[in-house]
């Protein structure tokens, strides 16, 4: 049930990802409370996330660690961090040095 609520969330972020080619390391959510504190969670990887399952899995942990919620919530961002350009399409063989 919670996932749901972060499934557009995670479209439009990795929507974002897939139309400029850019990955990120970095998860974030950030929690807005109907008292107007706000707080952030995040997690980082080693390497840059490649898909929309691995975000959907990471968000849904950041969240879950949440719970139980002792106010109520007015807003909820996904958003990913420590960016660069996609792997895949920039991969190019390393060359050995002769040594």
């Amino acid at each position: 049930m919670r996932q749901r609520g972060l499934r557009p969330l995670i479209d439009k972020v990795w929507h974002y990802c897939e139309s400029t080619g850019v990955r990120g390391r970095t998860v974030t959510l950030k929690v807005k409370f109907a008292d107007f504190q706000i707080i952030t969670r995040s997690r980082s990887q080693l390497v840059p996330i490649s898909d929309r399952a691995t975000l959907a899995t990471i968000s849904a942990e950041i969240l879950a660690a949440q719970f139980p919620m002792q106010k109520g919530v007015r807003l909820i961002g996904i958003s990913l961090s420590s960016l660069c350009a996609d792997a895949v399409a920039d991969a190019a063989p390393q060359m050995n040095l002769a040594l």
